[in-house]
């Protein structure tokens, strides 16, 4: 497959050197705008075998192979690559199985070795379940709790853009990866897809970034000037903020990325994502003078909540109203909202 260049117009993500798993600060992995760290992680063994060859790279991995199997995709070489949905959306492009670590990297070195190979793709897949000898060998990120650490591997891939609710701390480990990053608030530049049926699950946009066609998709021009794009080789590393939209491309034969995912806030606050489900179940198809007064709701205590907007609320009545909400108060929260939605 023949990738088209990064278009010029496309700003570079910031890059930096010099940092390393013994002095990243922690509130670098909290920045709001994505940063690549050059060389942050050349001196792991996997990324060291990956210099020398593909099959090294292969042989490294499979030296923590524990027989665990793996969500596989695979597509047909007419889709070059891209992870997307079938012709009218009622499926996807792809077959999935599950297989085992050896029989993955076979496929991945032979298929890119071939013109006319098909492209095999694991997604995210925990390490700590699937080969937790690999990550036993990398080190721990300052100040971040228990992230979860997930490897991608494939041959030449095409990733549609897509966002995550998590902070993501991306390795580049074997292979080439190009990045094409968009801020949240191109949301409707991006012609995003069914919120309830997704090639990986999380909703993504329809434009093929790499090949776009602006009749169909118009307004993405806007995008692509708000865009950032950062080219990942092997031992680079990506801080990549919260619900920013990104489109990733393998550009190798055989593309490893290990992920670390964590939230700012606990588990235990629930999925943004529900709350939008709902609102759209109960808000959307208002009249729009009741939606106007909804969203002044919405801004009042959630949007644009200020302390002093309850100040005059006594502390031991606040309840939900008080920020953080404290245990009790969501239990209680919580089993109010399952039993009003079950009626």
């Amino acid at each position: 497959m023949s990738l088209p260049p990064v278009k010029s117009a496309i700003q570079a993500v910031k890059y930096l050197e010099g940092i390393t798993p013994k002095n990243i600060p922690a509130a670098l992995l909290n920045s709001q705008e994505p940063i690549v760290l050059k060389g942050y992680c050349a001196h792991w063994p996997l990324v060291k075998a990956a210099r020398l060859s593909d099959v090294d790279a292969a042989q490294h991995l499979a030296k923590f192979d524990q027989g665990a199997t793996f969500h596989t995709h695979h597509l047909p070489n007419t889709e070059q690559g891209r992870v997307f949905y079938n012709q009218n959306m009622t499926g996807f492009n792809f077959e999935s199985s599950q297989q085992k670590l050896p029989k993955i990297l076979d496929d991945i070195l032979h298929n890119a070795q071939s013109k006319n190979g098909k492209c095999v793709y694991v997604s995210a897949t925990s390490l700590a379940q699937s080969l937790p000898g690999l990550l036993e060998q990398l080190e721990a990120l300052p100040d971040i709790n228990m992230p979860l650490v997930n490897i991608w591997l494939g041959n030449a891939s095409r990733i549609a853009a897509h966002y995550d609710f998590a902070q993501n701390f991306a390795c580049c480990v074997v292979g080439k990866r190009r990045f094409t990053l968009f801020p949240p608030e191109q949301l409707e530049n991006l012609y995003v897809g069914p919120l309830d049926k997704a090639p990986g699950g999380q909703e993504i946009s329809t434009v093929d970034v790499p090949n776009p066609d602006f009749a169909q998709h118009p307004k993405f021009a806007r995008a692509l000037a708000a865009a950032q794009v950062a080219e990942l080789e092997a031992g680079d590393a990506l801080i990549l903020p919260s619900m920013w939209w990104h489109h990733v491309q393998g550009l190798s034969g055989l593309n490893v990325l290990i992920t670390h995912w964590w939230r700012d806030t606990p588990t235990k606050m629930g999925r943004p994502m529900n709350a939008l489900l709902l609102a759209m179940m109960s808000v959307r198809d208002l009249p729009r003078h009741q939606r106007d007064a909804w969203k002044n709701l919405f801004d009042h205590y959630v949007f644009e909540h200020r302390p002093e907007y309850f100040s005059h609320i006594p502390d031991a009545a606040k309840s939900i109203l008080a920020s953080p909400m404290d245990d009790v108060s969501l239990k209680k929260l919580r089993a109010d909202l399952q039993n009003k939605l079950r009626r």
